[in-house]
């Protein structure tokens, strides 16, 4: 997906609708001090990059939720994806389990798994 240019008209428009409050710390952003545009959810963990995903932030309190809260997340949602595509292998297995190559049968006798 193509990330949408935001044009110094569409941040003033971002600026006025939510009244210059950082959408994080609850502060206003005062004049001449240095603010981003947020994105409420990242993304890439499935943000959309429109108008109802963007929020006023200083750009400290901006930076501090992206290195703690957003990457993790983003992390995280990259994990899960590789696994549901089958793309990471386990890093081992459990003894005893189907993967396993060995299998205790009801007598108690360790055999190992043909196939």
């Amino acid at each position: 997906m193509k990330r949408v240019r935001i044009t110094a008209k569409m941040r003033a428009d971002i600026f006025l609708r939510h009244g210059g409050v950082c959408h994080m710390c609850s502060m206003k952003v005062t004049p001449g001090q240095d603010w981003d545009v947020s994105h409420e959810i990242p993304l890439e963990a499935g943000g959309k990059d429109d108008d109802s995903n963007w929020f006023v932030a200083h750009r400290s309190c901006h930076r501090q939720h992206t290195a703690k809260v957003d990457m993790p997340l983003i992390a995280k949602v990259k994990r899960v994806h590789q696994k549901h595509i089958g793309a990471t292998r386990p890093k081992g297995t459990m003894p005893g389990s189907k993967n396993s190559k060995w299998k205790r049968k009801m007598d108690g006798t360790v055999v190992r798994r043909n196939g």
